[in-house]
């Protein structure tokens, strides 16, 4: 199955496997239902699919890791979500809306737009290290229509 077809709840689950995972060395259901604010048999039913599609390595009552292809795609959410949630604030949403949105919007972003976004995030920080292009660029974002 290819990293299109994984669904949001996937993406989700896989992204917060990666990150219990790394605090603990591995995740269980319930620290997953937790973070998620779902139940643990929801989270149970998801770690089965997961590992039905090649993502993960489950053992009922145990722990879930992730495999390469279930990391790559956590890694992958992770970074969409970081690169959207700078972009956001660079342009002065708050942060609680900026991380609230990235999150939505990190799903289902393709490799081209993510690349593109990155460079111009790059390129935006870079230019606000110059003090004048840095004010050109504030009074652009906050110019009200």
């Amino acid at each position: 199955m290819t990293e299109e077809k994984v669904t949001r709840r996937n993406e989700d689950l896989l992204e917060v496997i990666h990150e219990i995972s790394q605090e603990k060395g591995y995740a269980q259901s319930r620290d997953i239902a937790a973070a998620l604010q779902i139940t643990p048999a929801t989270v149970t039913d998801g770690f089965k699919r997961l590992q039905e599609m090649g993502f993960v390595n489950y053992e009922p009552y145990g722990g879930v890791t992730l495999t390469d292809k279930g990391r790559n795609i956590a890694e992958r959410t992770r970074q969409s979500h970081e690169v959207l949630r700078n972009l956001l604030e660079l342009l002065g949403v708050d942060k609680d809306i900026a991380d609230r949105d990235a999150c939505i919007m990190e799903h289902g972003l393709s490799t081209e737009s993510y690349e593109k976004l990155l460079g111009l995030v790059e390129f935006i920080m870079d230019c606000n290290k110059d003090p004048v292009l840095k004010k050109r660029f504030e009074k652009r974002v906050q110019k009200k229509e």
